[in-house]
This record gives structure tokens, C-alpha cells and sequence, in this order.
């Protein structure tokens, strides 16, 4: 009897826990459930000579950080910022298009482009997000490795972390 009840219980746990293990399902969602303003930052490492070569900048990976707002506007577009420090040089480019994709399989596909002003230079990056429901909200982790769209192999890497921390469009 013990052993029927011990059974039983050790059952009903895993059927308790398994909507919090399953894997999630994403393949109902689109851009609308996105909308909101992100906050966010990410640190990484770039090689300035091939981002932008005959800019003086010397070869090698270099320290990046930056902090980042986007606003999805929950059709697929968004408003954005960012400042970024590359090895002691201040960035801040200019977003001068932004768009994003939910997937099925709970990625976000972003393409954007930026306009460093300073050096005059328009770079379009893309970036796969991955969804992360948090009980406080939502997040989107994304990663960039190796090269912006357009530019050489071996431009850099970074990671950032983007945080919902609204879903209103400011």
C-alpha cells in the first residue's frame, strides 16, 4: 500500500510540474504580443578595423558595452537607441531602420541599421532573439557573433539582454 501511495504521489508531482518544464509554445504568438518598451544592455567584443576599415581604428578585438531602448510597436517595427563604448570610444549611432519577426519557435528575428554619424558609416546588422517569459515579464536574449549582415567574418561578438519593462508604447 505504502508503495501504491508513494506511486501515486511521485505521479501526480510530475503531472503538476510538467507545465512548468515542457518546452514553450510559441507557435500562436506574433509581433503584437512583443509591443511594449525594452530596456536593456550587453558587453562583447569588436574588431573597429574591419567594422570600419580606413578609419584609423587598430586591429583587434576590443572591449564593447552598451546600453540599449527599443519601443515595439507591436507591428513589426520599432523606435530604438543605444550608446555603446567600444575600448574607450563613445558611440552613438543613429537607428535609421528597425524591424522584427516573431517565429514559431519562440526566436525574434531583428534586423536593423545604424548610422554612426561620426565616422559616416551606415552598418545593417541581424540578430536572432530567443523569448524568455519571466514571472515578472518578459525577456529577449539575443546574440551576435562574427559579423553584422553586411561587413567581414570575424567583426566580433556580443550578447545582449533586453528586459520588458512596459506594454505601453511610450
Amino acid at each position: 500500500m505504502k508503495r501504491f501511495i508513494s506511486a501515486t504521489l511521485l505521479a501526480i508531482s510530475f503531472l503538476a510540474a510538467s507545465p512548468v518544464i515542457s518546452a514553450q509554445d510559441c507557435s500562436n504568438w506574433t509581433n503584437w504580443d512583443l509591443r511594449g518598451t525594452y530596456l536593456g544592455s550587453g558587453t562583447g567584443y569588436l574588431d573597429l578595423s574591419k567594422l570600419f576599415p580606413g578609419k584609423g581604428f587598430p586591429s583587434g578585438l576590443t572591449p564593447m558595452s552598451l546600453v540599449i531602448g527599443h519601443v515595439y510597436n507591436g507591428a513589426g517595427g520599432a523606435t530604438s537607441w543605444v550608446s555603446m563604448n567600444v575600448g574607450g570610444t563613445q558611440f552613438n549611432p543613429e537607428f535609421t531602420a528597425y524591424s522584427y519577426s516573431m517565429q514559431a519557435d519562440c526566436t525574434v528575428r531583428v534586423t536593423y541599421t545604424l548610422n554612426f554619424k561620426e565616422l559616416g558609416t551606415t552598418l545593417t546588422f541581424t540578430r536572432i532573439g530567443v523569448i524568455v517569459p519571466k514571472p515578472g515579464g518578459l525577456e529577449i536574449h539575443s546574440h551576435a557573433i562574427g559579423r553584422p549582415a553586411v561587413g567581414p567574418a570575424g567583426a566580433g561578438l556580443n550578447l545582449n539582454v533586453i528586459h520588458r519593462i512596459s506594454m505601453q508604447q511610450f
